[in-house]
């Protein structure tokens, strides 16, 4: 390689001119290693950044998206996404309860939704009675727990509670006696 070609390497590799360049190799008696060296100390080259190797895999959030979708193109998939689907709706329904609560606000029964729905199913008329028989009774029902928006629930369950011998529908019928 002739001095007019170290010159043009090194003005490439360090990005300086080519009277520096040329000052720099006739210094180092021409060496393009030693004057790469020179040119560093002096602050004209950026050092490289330490290159680094690792073995974690960064999953691709959209492969991550593709393989699920695979997944539900199989059976196997599909009936795997119905029963996580039923098993957080089970959750749910235990972490959150149907309460009876009396006149004064302080529970009289507390039963997780879960349960409350196997007795509709297993008992819908004998529940349905009992639920009807609450609500005369004075008590009223309350939706309790985390997972659930219970706040417009609860107000739809006190407007429709019957409170005894105090409700107006029937002070109406009383009137027409």
């Amino acid at each position: 390689m002739d001095n007019y070609e170290m010159i043009e390497k090194l003005m490439e590799k360090a990005d300086v001119t080519y009277e520096e360049a040329k000052g720099v190799l006739e210094s180092v008696k021409w060496n393009l290693l030693d004057a790469l060296i020179a040119l560093e100390k002096e602050g004209k080259i950026k050092t490289p950044e330490p290159a680094s190797y690792t073995t974690k895999q960064t999953i691709n959030e959209e492969a991550e998206t593709i393989r699920k979708n695979k997944n539900l193109e199989t059976f196997g998939g599909v009936v795997k996404s119905i029963f996580t689907w039923i098993k957080n709706v089970i959750v749910k329904g235990m972490n959150n309860s149907l309460c009876i609560v009396d006149e004064k606000k302080q529970k009289f029964i507390s039963i997780p939704l879960t349960i409350f729905a196997l007795f509709l199913a297993v008992a819908f008329w004998l529940v349905v009675v009992l639920l009807v028989i609450e609500f005369f009774s004075g008590c009223s029902f309350v939706i309790d727990g985390p997972d659930l928006g219970t706040d417009k629930v609860n107000e739809f369950m006190e407007k429709i509670r019957f409170k005894s011998g105090k409700t107006d529908s029937f002070d109406d019928f009383d009137d027409r006696k």
